[in-house]
């Protein structure tokens, strides 16, 4: 209080003539009409200004929200419908929305963060799509988040299949382009051509069947003794990852079980 009052002393004409200075304005403002009116309009400029700001804030905020929940809903439907289709492979699926809170796309071995975790049951070993399109797979997990790695990953192979019943390679990234990777050990009598579709085989356990990773590229194929090697281009913008759903094949502890067993009993 002592410091606040010798303040006062010692700044008092200053102190005085901000308050006359303040007291004429208002009164000036108050009593003559043009400028009490470019006041109100530089005040009524500003608020809008404000409001304007706040609504745009306000509006992205709800289009995330509605994002969120048209993928959530994205999701059931995809679960619905393989739930309900005759096809043995209708029912082997499930889908959860997330979105993608951290991605990189120019290192060597990438990652992305998703905003799902262990709570909303999303486990490890879990297949990530957008749109439609294989992107990843979940390798850890925390009760809010995951971590995954996508297709940009130097050490990781994919079952893939060129269209439904084409021939069968290991789908894997070329480590210097990010819209693109190879697809390796298809037979020279395989049958494809530019933009022909590139599937996954399911035989993985991450990814249900025939989900795109993406097409054939519109460049000749390269040969590695009896073997091509196919590029293809993503379906995915891995540069743009926003919101993305995981997929789980519901029977994967069987067929994984099945896998041990035959291994336990190959010589």
């Amino acid at each position: 209080m002592r410091n606040l009052w010798n303040f006062i002393v010692q700044y008092q004409v200053i102190l005085v003539f901000m308050l006359l200075q303040g007291l004429a304005m208002s009164w000036f403002v108050t009593s003559h009409g043009f400028p009490r009116g470019k006041w109100v309009r530089l005040a009524l400029n500003w608020e809008s200004a404000w409001q304007g700001r706040l609504a745009q804030w306000s509006h992205r905020t709800e289009l995330s929200d509605q994002n969120i929940q048209l993928l959530e809903e994205n999701a059931r439907l995809r679960s619905t419908l393989g739930q309900s289709s005759s096809s043995p492979k209708g029912n082997r699926s499930k889908f959860i929305a997330a979105e993608v809170i951290r991605l990189t796309w120019v290192q060597d071995q990438n990652y992305f963060i998703l905003n799902q975790g262990r709570d909303q049951g999303i486990r490890i070993g879990q297949g990530v799509t957008e749109n439609g399109a294989a992107i990843g797979k979940i390798i850890e997990t925390t009760n809010a988040y995951s971590i995954g790695i996508p297709l940009l990953h130097n050490r990781l192979d994919w079952s893939a299949r060129i269209g439904q019943s084409g021939a069968i390679g290991r789908l894997k990234w070329n480590g210097v382009d990010a819209t693109s990777g190879v697809l390796y050990d298809i037979p020279r009598s395989a049958d494809l051509k530019p933009g022909d579709s590139v599937l996954t085989t399911g035989f993985q356990g991450v990814f249900p069947p025939d989900l795109l990773f993406g097409i054939v590229a519109d460049e000749p194929p390269f040969f590695d003794g009896e073997f091509l090697n196919v590029p293809v281009n993503w379906s995915a913008n891995f540069q743009s990852l926003r919101y993305v759903q995981l997929t789980e094949t519901t029977d994967r502890k069987l067929l994984d079980s099945l896998q041990s067993t035959v291994n336990l009993s190959t010589p």
